[in-house]
């Protein structure tokens, strides 16, 4: 991770939903972007016709995470429902 992760510890903090059908070209994005976040499926969406993934990345990647959600909402119905700057602790 760049130095400047270990020296202010913020993260960026997003929420992510898309229909159920679209969840796993999200996934596989991620994946092949190895190491640019964390991911992780919000349990109470399972139980809906849609995915909510909740994303964090190095402050410092944020930039870089919003470029690929962008191209991603060109491909996929993809609504950002919450971001936010969040500490790592």
């Amino acid at each position: 991770m760049p130095h400047t992760y270990q020296s202010t510890k913020q993260l960026f903090y997003c929420i992510l939903r898309m229909p159920k059908d679209d969840a796993y070209f999200v996934y596989f994005t991620f994946e092949s972007n190895e190491g640019m976040c964390f991911y992780s499926t919000v349990d109470e969406s399972l139980k809906g016709q849609y995915r909510d993934i909740e994303v964090r990345c190095p402050i410092e990647w944020e930039p870089h995470l919003k470029a690929l959600i962008t191209k991603l909402q060109t491909e996929i119905r993809l609504d950002i429902l919450e971001e936010k700057i969040i500490s790592d602790s």
